[in-house]
């Protein structure tokens, strides 16, 4: 039986169908609460898990694990579920880029929506702030990004630092790019357990009880690797902790892990945030986080003239296009 307000599962056989058919009978063997009774402990909005049982797309890990967890599930089994499904919708969208790619980049321009790293061909204009962003990473372990809404900032961090980092100016570095949502421990843990190889269900255990956990997951994960490794862990829209996680503690315990990581005597990690500009005051309540900010900011003001045109005609020349006046 369907529950009231939740549409019925298309019969399609599919992958996908049958895991959020599967999410719904563990929520129905939990008593089928309200998803707004759901959302309370999950501490994901009741519209976020309800679409995480739609079976429209598949839910990310945290979302997941927040869901199963909430409903009394193996959080363990779900996570070896999510990740073998996971990698089969990832072989089957390989196939399906390669035929998108072109018709992707008929138009030169992304819009409103930030650039990801796959767009770094198509990134202009930020040149010279990518250049001193790189510097910064690669002479520091902590910094942050600051910027208005809508300056650039994701942009700048996945266009214009990830793939620096990961093609030329620091090779062999591990990446995890991830944003703190209302569950920032477990959102860290499950891009921390692609690179190390553990369970995202025990990392976030150590990472809610011993302030070390990132630090030394990134060791253990690097270990026999270059010294010249690292792993560079990017917080994009690290204002979440303030706006999405109504956790105090799980909020404090983030913010000491990521700073813990990055000032331990033998450190291989380097953390860079992305923050909105007016969270400078939330940030300033962290003792922590103002030491650790005093030398490592970098603010993403708007556009020069030349930038701005630069970021207008490069695209199109290279697309093939003139831009007229």
């Amino acid at each position: 039986m369907v529950p009231r307000g939740e549409r019925p599962l298309e019969d399609d056989g599919g992958e996908l169908t049958a895991f959020a058919a599967d999410l719904r009978r563990l929520r129905e063997k939990a008593g089928s609460p309200p998803y707004r009774r759901l959302a309370r402990d999950a501490h994901y909005s009741s519209t976020t898990l309800a679409d995480a049982a739609s079976g429209r797309r598949l839910p990310s890990l945290p979302v997941t694990l927040a869901y199963v967890r909430a409903c009394g599930g193996d959080t363990e089994a779900w996570e070896a579920r999510w990740r073998a499904l996971g990698a089969r919708l990832a072989a089957a969208e390989d196939h399906a880029d390669e035929d998108r790619d072109t018709e992707r980049h008929r138009g030169p321009y992304v819009g409103l929506a930030a650039f990801q790293p796959e767009d770094a061909d198509w990134f202009f204009g930020r040149e010279q702030l990518t250049e001193d962003l790189v510097a910064r990473v690669r002479s520091r372990r902590f910094l942050a990004v600051f910027g208005a809404s809508g300056s650039g900032k994701s942009s700048l961090l996945r266009a214009g630092l990830l793939p620096r980092v990961r093609e030329a100016d620091a090779p062999g570095w591990d990446v995890v790019l991830f944003a703190p949502g209302a569950r920032p421990l477990e959102a860290c843990a499950a891009r921390l357990a692609g690179v190390s190889g553990d369970s995202a269900t025990a990392l976030r255990t150590d990472l809610s009880t011993d302030p070390r956990a990132l630090h030394l997951t990134a060791l253990k994960a690097l270990a026999g690797r270059s010294e010249d490794a690292e792993l560079l862990v990017v917080v994009d829209q690290f204002e979440e902790v303030f706006t999405l996680c109504d956790d105090a503690r799980e909020r404090t315990r983030f913010i000491t892990a990521l700073l813990t990581a990055a000032r331990a005597p033998n450190s291989r990690t380097r953390v860079v945030l992305g923050v909105r500009a007016d969270f400078y005051a939330r940030c300033a309540r962290h003792p922590e986080l103002v030491e650790a900010l005093r030398d490592a900011q970098l603010l993403v003001g708007p556009m020069t003239t030349d930038e701005l045109r630069r970021a207008i005609s490069r695209p199109a020349a290279r697309a093939g296009c003139t831009v007229e006046g």
